[in-house]
C-alpha cells in the first residue's frame, strides 16, 4: 500500500489581486502552487514600485490576503 500526502488546495489563484497581511501595495498573483523547497502553497506576485519599476517575489500563501475593493479603487 502506497501512502501519498494530500496537498491542500491553494486558497488563491493566478490573476487574483492580493496584499501582504502585514500591509503594502496590491500585487497580482502570477503563479500559485507547491514548491520543492518548503511546505505549503506559495504564490509568485508582481507589483509596481513607487518608482514605477516592476517587482516580483514569491510568498507563502499564509502571508497573503485578498486586497479589498477600497484599496483597488485608490
Amino acid at each position: 500500500m502506497r501512502l501519498t500526502k494530500r496537498r491542500a488546495k491553494p486558497a488563491y489563484r493566478a490573476g487574483e489581486v492580493l496584499k501582504l497581511r502585514s500591509g503594502g501595495r496590491p500585487m497580482t498573483a502570477t503563479w500559485s502552487g507547491p514548491v520543492l523547497f518548503a511546505p505549503g502553497n506559495w504564490l509568485i506576485c508582481q507589483w509596481f514600485s513607487d518608482a514605477g519599476e516592476l517587482q516580483q517575489e514569491m510568498f507563502p500563501e499564509e502571508t497573503l490576503e485578498r486586497a479589498s475593493r477600497d484599496v483597488l479603487a485608490a
